[in-house]
């Protein structure tokens, strides 16, 4: 039984990290209406970045992680205007496919910059404890913290500020939000240097708790997916939970099957949610 704790509490590291890695994905359905897919190339991008400066340039792996989020916020932002923005009056079937060239044009060029092979950032190495028999680390519990910090400070965010509250409008009803007065354009790119933020953050924390290969950051897509459908289109306290409920299933799994069916574990327990709550963890119906 300790055993299958311990697969419990690195489930529920996993959940936290996919909790960091789909806020920002939700947030861009929600808000622009569409399923980014390239989205979790950013990650990959802020954890190269992050790992550029810290082993490549030798900064301190806190001010590498700080410019690794801003600039893939701002690139990111960049993105969305300069290639979604042009095309979104084609509608979101068009921008989704157009996400997918996205991902491949960012991991093709991940792939000539910094070639193949496994990396590691210049950072100390993991210090384990260990309570009740399970055994946690350092940098796992960063990303515990992290997940939590974050969803306190994004929900305060999203009620309390005006550009919070006008990117609620803006997901609940963008033509309505427009009749009322919400710059629609201000709010989208806020939008957009938010969940890539979120997604710098994410891939912040994949560096610390993984080694790096180009191609690590297309895989987590599938896990992103399954997160925010079984989440739905509810509020950040549905993703998470989703988060949690993913990450938990994946690794406590392992207990009885290879750890290579971990996706095939975060399907399957999509699918039966949804076939017993077929609008996801929310109370609202996809459109």
């Amino acid at each position: 039984m300790t055993l299958l704790a311990q697969y419990a509490l690195t489930g529920v590291v996993t959940g936290c990290f996919l909790i960091l890695a789909t806020i920002g994905f939700s947030l861009t359905r929600q808000v622009e209406g569409f399923l980014n897919i390239a989205h979790a190339e950013m990650l990959g991008v802020s954890a190269f970045i992050t790992w550029g400066l810290n082993a490549g340039a030798g900064w301190p792996i806190i001010p590498s992680a700080v410019v690794a989020i801003v600039a893939t916020a701002l690139i990111g932002l960049f993105i969305g205007r300069v290639v979604y923005d042009p095309i979104r009056k084609l509608g979101p079937a068009v921008v989704l496919i157009s996400s997918v060239g996205v991902a491949y044009v960012i991991a093709g060029l991940m792939h000539a910059i910094i070639g193949t092979g496994i990396r590691t950032l210049d950072i100390p190495l993991a210090t384990t404890y260990k309570f009740f028999g399970l055994r946690i680390t350092n940098y796992q519990m960063i990303v515990v913290g992290l997940a939590a910090l974050t969803g306190i400070s994004l929900a305060l965010f999203l009620n309390r500020t005006k550009t919070g509250l006008a990117i609620r409008a803006m997901s609940a009803n963008p033509e309505l939000a427009a009749s009322r007065g919400i710059d629609v354009r201000q709010t989208s790119r806020a939008t957009w240097l938010l969940s890539s933020g979120l997604a710098g953050l994410a891939g912040v924390m994949l560096a610390l708790i993984a080694t790096l290969s180009t191609d690590i950051a297309f895989h987590q897509i599938l896990q992103i997916l399954a997160v925010a459908i079984l989440a739905g289109l509810g509020s950040l306290y549905s993703v998470i939970v989703a988060g949690l409920i993913v990450g938990i299933a994946m690794d406590v799994s392992v207990f009885w099957i290879p750890a290579g069916y971990r996706p095939l574990i975060a399907f399957s327990v999509v699918i039966i949610a949804l076939l017993v709550r077929p609008e996801g963890l929310s109370m609202k119906r996809r459109s």
